[in-house]
């Protein structure tokens, strides 16, 4: 058997303040465990797992990201159960992670509803399975170690808020330490137990320091005047709720604990909030406006119920209204054809009806994973409607017992069943099929060119944009942004499920310039085909919003002709789209039209979407 070595932690060059944060994840699990976040090879993952050999008897368990719920949570002893009729519960990775450190390599990517569960877990301290007949509650007192690379996908605010900490790795700019770094894998990569041996005593030091904190941790008490000022630091941080204050009282003992300290400074504070505090800060709310003086006693009476009578918007609202209505109206002032090149911000038409999108793509038998309320599909998790029972293909993980005695029952007569009432063999098990509703992604390609500034149109443009990000908000659908102006496309909004930062991203976007459509439309395959990579079996969405008056072409050419080669590349995909044509103009060209066909888009008009207020998105058109 091959033995695992890993790099020494205290030969990682630089990333101290993340090697801190590691240091208090695994000396105080009431610090809330950390949150690692950085690009792609900057060492992330290394300093995680280096810190197996300075955590003494504390493990430190990888949960990897193809674990099925009963290999997380744990659940029925199947092979208890069918051999010896009795129900066992058979702990999962998080039972074996009690007082230990549970680390999951790209969080990011782990099922939203996994990551939610374990949260809840290791905050309570319990975990309860209730399954398949069983009942089982145990510990789950852990600490949470997650590492990210936020170009691979974002954590929901409240994912991330339920971290105590939030590390940011950043690339080494420091042309000598980069060689050093360079010259220590090479090192290690010759002779690993030779390398390792000359930093046996740096990594005994800080086992040493890790071991001290653990018994110094619990003599620290934390004075009334720290308490008054983790509130005070948290207040003009603006975090919402009180977690801030625990997580940060929690970790400045722990740094008082490694530095061999029984009591707090205000210095351990200050460095603590390095930690918990900025990935919780918020704007200041700005104070409402005073009522104007003509509102007097009367009046006010009778318009304050009506204002307290509306409803929140599902998100924020756009700000900062009236100065990009006037530069709208100081654009629309221009005469026509001039200022086409100029930048202009329109304001979103907030009076944009509510636009219902209705998916009729064709169903198929791939089991695919997620939450939302948009799309019926197949999933091999235990979540979902028990639809019917099928002979399994692998290891049985969901267990249809109904099934699974009706194909043993035949062949009671010539089995013999020991001390058992009926004889199951594994030629009997069946596996639950069940089905449920995900969201679905959706790709906005916005047309962003001069000629969208025109008359208003870029703001009906945009109106209608969120007017079907309200309905994804509401299906919990993914959603993305990308436009096009001038002479290139670019990614405004990776595919996330924040529909705030998408609508954030649409209030900013500037039009003006060229209308480079097949940029766009290669933009989007691109962005799409790397998301598949991550993702095989999503059924992404490409909304296109343009008047289809392409103008300029990457290779120089015709710019209609490259845009309808890209469509159907897009066509050949298999992606499912549809076209918002924008054109309004007296006279029409109908080149989104064409487009539309080329993509086997379904198509509507800008009037025609307002007019009816539902978009049906059916399978590609021949």
């Amino acid at each position: 058997m091959v033995q695992r070595t890993v790099f020494p932690f205290a030969a990682i060059v630089g990333q101290d303040s993340v090697k801190q944060a590691l240091l208090i994840a695994v000396v105080n699990p009431k610090a809330g465990g950390v949150l690692v976040a950085g690009e792609k090879g900057t060492a992330k993952s290394t300093l995680v797992r280096a810190l197996a050999e300075i955590t003494g008897k504390v493990q430190i368990l990888e949960l990897p990201l193809s674990a099925t719920e009963d290999m997380v949570f744990g659940g029925l002893d199947l092979q208890q159960a069918v051999g010896c009729g009795e129900r066992r519960f058979l702990p999962g990775i998080l039972a074996r992670a009690h007082h230990h450190v549970l680390y999951i390599d790209e969080i990011n990517l782990l099922r939203r509803e996994f990551v939610n569960a374990l949260q809840e877990a290791v905050i309570t301290g319990v975990h309860m399975v209730e399954r398949e007949g069983i009942s089982c509650r145990h510990e789950a007192v852990c600490s949470l170690i997650g590492t990210m690379n936020p170009e691979e996908g974002t954590l929901s605010p409240p994912i991330i808020d339920r971290f105590g900490l939030y590390a940011a790795v950043n690339r080494e700019l420091d042309a000598p330490a980069r060689a050093e770094i360079v010259r220590r894998i090479l090192a290690y990569d010759r002779d690993p137990a030779g390398f390792r041996l000359q930093y046996a005593a740096l990594t005994e030091g800080i086992r040493q320091q890790v071991a001290a904190a653990r018994q110094l941790l619990p003599t620290i008490v934390i004075p009334e005047t720290m308490v008054l000022l983790a509130a005070q630091m948290c207040a003009k941080a603006h975090s919402a709720g009180h977690r801030a204050e625990l997580f940060l009282l929690e970790a400045a003992r722990t740094i008082a604990a490694l530095a061999g300290r029984d009591y707090l400074l205000p210095a351990d504070m200050e460095a603590a909030a390095c930690y918990v505090l900025p990935q919780r800060m918020r704007q200041e709310q700005e104070p409402p406006p005073p009522a104007p003086p003509e509102q007097a006693e009367g009046e006010q009476t009778q318009d304050q119920p009506q204002e307290q009578q509306q409803e929140p918007p599902p998100f924020e609202q756009p700000e900062n209204q009236q100065p990009e209505d006037q530069s709208d109206s100081s654009a629309a002032e221009q005469p026509p054809g001039e200022g086409r090149d100029q930048e202009k911000v329109a304001d979103i038409d907030t009076q944009f009806p509510f636009v219902r999108m209705e998916l009729s793509l064709p169903q198929d038998r791939q089991e695919r994973r997620g939450n939302g309320k948009r799309s019926l599909t197949r999933t091999d998790t235990k979540q979902g409607r028990y639809v019917r029972a099928g002979i399994p293909r692998g290891a049985v993980t969901d267990l249809a017992f109904d099934a699974t005695l009706r194909a043993a029952a035949p062949h009671q007569r010539f089995r013999d069943k020991g001390n058992c009432c009926i004889a199951i063999e594994r030629a009997d098990l069946r596996q639950k099929i069940r089905e449920k509703r995900i969201g679905n992604t959706f790709l906005f390609v916005v047309d962003a060119s001069g000629s969208m500034g025109a008359r208003e149109r870029m703001r009906a443009v945009k109106g209608a944009v969120c007017a079907m990000l309200q309905d994804a908000y509401q299906q919990r659908d993914q959603v993305g942004l990308i436009a096009f102006r001038r002479q290139t496309a670019e990614v405004l909004l990776p595919v996330t499920r924040s529909v705030d930062l998408a609508q954030k991203c649409l209030r900013h976007l500037p039009t003006g310039g060229k209308t480079p459509l097949a940029e766009g439309l290669a933009a989007a395959l691109a962005v799409l085909a790397a998301r598949r990579k991550k993702e095989q079996d999503m059924q992404p969405v490409l909304v296109l919003v343009t008047d289809g008056r392409a103008n300029t072409a990457a290779d120089g050419g015709n710019g209609i002709d490259e845009a309808l080669a890209i469509a159907a590349k897009i066509k050949k995909a298999g992606v499912h789209s549809v076209v918002i044509d924008t054109e309004s103009d007296f006279v029409k060209l109908g080149l989104a039209r064409t487009v539309a066909r080329a993509m086997g888009s379904s198509y509507y008009s800008l009037g025609e979407l307002s007019d009816k207020n539902i978009m049906h998105i059916v399978r590609n058109l021949p």
